[in-house]
């Protein structure tokens, strides 16, 4: 008998027969975990062991043992026969299917389970997955009366002590669970077939391949479709209309009709594939030009989003600002400065402090997608109403250098249909920088912020360095961005 199918491996054949197979049969074709999503399983993996505050003195069923599934059942087993009452990764297989459920907990002499999301809504998918659990384990264990999500609560702000109950929002899921209980002894059913024909399916790539995750197997299923003028390397195109045109055999994007295509930010790619060079609307990229005022500088701001809150008055997943990178010149001297935020500290006023204090003289602040920004500013202005008319006032100086990208009137082909400053940044740039840098992303930047909690002092020095790195390459792409469109357009700032 093959191993079991775990939930994880049940979910993806919901998504793909063939995502399933591969994930059986040849996991060392998968895709190399990215950074960004190692750091979100991390989040996944320290909420659902907080959670086990709600059901304190518990008995985890992996602890201190290789990891052997079948051992971990008979353990569960064992465990529920000597009368423990709450217990950690509780494992059930039956007929072949395997589940572990963060927490197993027995009240009033009824079991109850908690799957653990750290999210702050539940998903279709998170019900599909917890349902799968339920129909496991109640073969295994009869007396189960209820299946919960537990997902983090947006209400709860942190008040003095962390409140365990407040934090987590409970949800049950059993009307569902006991409604879909054929389907899941059908969908398995699917499942074992699929393996016990013993060869791969032969399944098309198409939407599928990214709902409701991203496949584990996209270098093995896309391995054909490199070409850099493929029709799905388009940008601002649905996965659907992407599709369309890949299944009716339009494969490279020059074999489009760009008669038919209405929308300017597609029209500029297509162009861009066909002609095999940049596209500038330059009298509108230079109209938007005009609205920067000299002295100018460039800024971004990087965030920490904890699941759990860690300062007073925050809630779960609360953008905090940490760090801010500003770029002007001075004399034709590029100018550098950044502010560091503590981690250990609710600083939040002082970093408030310092990006007015930074800003105040000049007329025009470059950024890149500038929403993530002005969220930021309107949360210290609802927090800090003292300086509210100063934040009042940075914002209106925002010139937001996405929008000549986001509404086509620049494209190059060496963007391949991302529409993102990583993207541009080799454009504007003989080299890149970021490929340079050990943090590549904003998501990567936060999780290692966190990190800074657990690091000793040495260590603290080299990852706040590594943060201020990254966001100053953010402000420097942004900067050379506004210079890269005035020698394209040969607009001159006013002085």
């Amino acid at each position: 008998m093959s191993s079991p199918i775990s939930k994880s491996a049940f979910i993806k054949a919901e998504q793909c027969l063939k995502h399933f197979y591969l994930y059986k049969n040849h996991p060392y074709l998968r895709d190399a975990l990215s950074k960004d999503k190692q750091f979100i399983f991390k989040r996944g993996t320290d909420v659902g062991i907080f959670a086990q505050h709600l059901f304190p003195g518990g008995i985890d069923v992996t602890a201190g043992e290789k990891r052997d599934q079948q051992a971990f059942a008979q353990k569960t087993k064992d465990l529920i026969a000597q009368g423990i009452r709450t217990i950690y990764e509780a494992t059930f297989i039956y007929d072949n299917l395997l589940v572990m459920v963060d927490i197993l907990h027995k009240q009033d002499n009824q079991w109850i389970a908690y799957e653990v999301k750290s999210s702050l809504k539940i998903t279709d998918t998170y019900v599909k997955d917890a349902c799968f659990q339920y129909y496991v384990i109640k073969n295994c264990l009869p007396g189960l009366i209820d299946f919960n999500l537990l997902t983090l609560n947006p209400k709860y702000t942190l008040q003095g002590e962390l409140e365990i109950g407040g934090l987590f929002k409970t949800t049950s899921i059993l009307k569902d669970a006991i409604k879909n209980t054929e389907y899941f002894a059908h969908k398995t059913q699917l499942a074992k077939l699929t393996l016990e024909q013993g060869k791969i399916p032969d399944i098309k790539i198409g939407t599928h391949c990214f709902q409701p995750y991203e496949c584990d197997f996209l270098g093995t299923c896309w391995k054909n479709t490199n070409d850099p003028a493929s029709v799905l390397t388009l940008g601002k195109l649905t996965k659907q209309a992407m599709f369309e045109l890949y299944d009716t055999n339009i494969k490279r994007i020059d074999q489009i009709d760009i008669s038919t295509i209405t929308q300017k930010e597609i029209r500029v790619q297509v162009k861009a594939a066909i002609e095999q060079k940049e596209q500038i609307y330059a009298e509108e990229v230079k109209t938007f030009l005009s609205n920067i005022k000299l002295p100018v500088c460039s800024l971004d701001v990087e965030v920490w989003m904890p699941a759990i809150p860690y300062y007073q008055g925050t809630k779960p997943f609360q953008q905090i600002p940490f760090l801010f990178s500003m770029i002007h010149e001075d004399n034709s001297i590029l100018k550098h400065y950044s502010y560091f935020k503590p981690i250990e500290e609710d600083l939040r006023k002082e970093f408030l402090e310092h990006i007015l204090s930074a800003t105040k003289e000049f007329n025009s602040i470059l950024m890149f997608d500038k929403s993530l920004e002005e969220t930021v500013l309107n949360q210290l202005a609802e927090l800090f109403p003292e300086y509210r008319n100063d934040i009042a006032k940075l914002k209106s100086k925002i010139i937001d250098l996405a929008e000549p990208i986001r509404k086509g009137n620049y494209y190059h082909p060496g963007m391949n249909g991302n529409f993102t400053l990583k993207s541009l940044a080799p454009v504007v740039s003989e080299a890149s920088g970021f490929n340079e840098l050990d943090i590549q992303s904003g998501i990567s930047a936060m999780y290692i912020y966190e990190s800074l909690l657990v690091q000793n002092t040495i260590e603290t020095e080299t990852t706040k360095q590594q943060l201020i790195d990254y966001c100053e390459m953010d402000a420097l792409v942004t900067y050379r961005l506004m210079n890269f469109f005035m020698n394209k357009t040969g607009h001159a700032l006013p002085q």
